[in-house]
């Protein structure tokens, strides 16, 4: 299953892939904003917070996968069961890779390799729903679509969407950084570049460099979807990175990396592709972890799906239904995730 340091090299951040073959190019690219600064820009305001004070202590920060999630010798009774030939073709995002390779092992008896075999045309999240209208896949588990993927594809009409987990958006600096707490209002002019200083959000005297995922990644769906909505985020004052992996080594390898900030999904930053030298940002006062984001005291929630088309046959029905029951979400919590509640 899927580990940090896997040996399957189909998905990002496994070794041997572009995820971190690419880290020189990544690299190189964030050093190119030591040549200038932030730009200044003037939007309306589409966010409103307060501020308030926040204290995230160490462990905070540095959670990975939680081991009260993980019962010991759980059992699945009402689980599915067929054969791997049997077992519908799924497809998803990145962030549920996981989840699709516990999945299938669980209910064929498959082998690890072979539940890495059976992601090999994994697409990711708006790429999934595409697949799933027009029946190249059978069942997706995953994050929001665009409102570009929503757009082509009729409101995804002939799609059955259910929430099967949550997850948050989540803002990621350098450990070294000295602040704590960003509010919604605040991360917003940041990336609008009404905000340009560290210092005027209680850090250092010293120019915030803001990455961002490209237009109709998962996490950029997400960022529009939770804050700036359709306003045009400057071009000039960041570096557009492919990959969430991508993201999380910029932050990392950034030469002047204590001013850099960027995001990504919980799931993903803490337990797929945790850096010890990266912390979590409180939003609002609020840490993001499994609590805050099962409570949805943390704001920037949003659920992730299971789904299925007109095309999907009678086992991914099955395992789609199974998947909502209480059982089938106790597997999902069982897996590092939050279920849907």
């Amino acid at each position: 299953m899927w580990k940090q340091n896997h040996s399957n090299n189909r998905f990002p951040g496994k070794p041997g892939l572009p995820g971190q073959g690419h880290r020189c190019a990544v690299a190189a690219a964030a050093a190119l904003l030591l040549a200038g600064g932030l730009a200044d820009g003037s939007m309306t305001a589409v966010c409103t917070a307060q501020e308030l004070p926040v204290s995230v202590s160490e462990t905070e920060t540095e959670q990975v996968m939680p081991q009260e999630a993980l019962p010991v010798g759980e059992t699945w009774p009402s689980m599915p069961h067929m054969s791997y030939e049997e077992y519908p073709k799924v497809d998803g995002s990145l962030a549920c890779v996981p989840l699709m390779e516990a999945l299938i092992m669980e209910v064929t008896g498959c082998s690890e390799a072979q539940a890495e075999e059976s992601l090999v045309d994994f697409s990711n999240t708006n790429p999934s729903y595409e697949q799933l209208t027009y029946g190249a896949v059978e069942l997706i588990l995953s994050y929001e679509a665009s409102a570009d993927t929503k757009s082509r594809l009729n409101d995804l009409a002939d799609l059955e969407l259910m929430p099967v987990g949550k997850d948050a958006l989540v803002f990621l600096v350098n450990a070294g950084n000295p602040v704590e707490n960003l509010t919604q209002e605040q991360i917003c002019d940041i990336y609008r570049g009404n905000i340009t200083q560290w210092s005027e959000v209680g850090g250092e005297a010293a120019p915030i460099k803001a990455f961002q995922r490209r237009e109709n990644s998962g996490s950029q769906t997400l960022m529009r979807l939770l804050l700036m909505g359709d306003e045009e985020i400057p071009e000039k004052q960041m570096v557009r990175i492919e990959g969430m992996e991508g993201l999380i080594d910029a932050l990392v390898e950034f030469d002047n990396s204590a001013n850099a900030i960027g995001y990504s999904v919980y799931y993903y930053a803490s337990s797929m592709y945790h850096q010890d030298n990266l912390k979590f940002l409180a939003v609002d006062g609020v840490s993001p972890d499994r609590d805050t984001i099962r409570t949805g005291s943390y704001p920037l929630t949003n659920p992730f799906y299971v789904g299925t088309g007109k095309q999907s046959g009678e086992n991914a029905i099955r395992l789609r239904d199974w998947l909502l029951s209480e059982e089938g979400q106790r597997f999902v919590e069982a897996q590092g995730y939050v279920s849907a509640g």
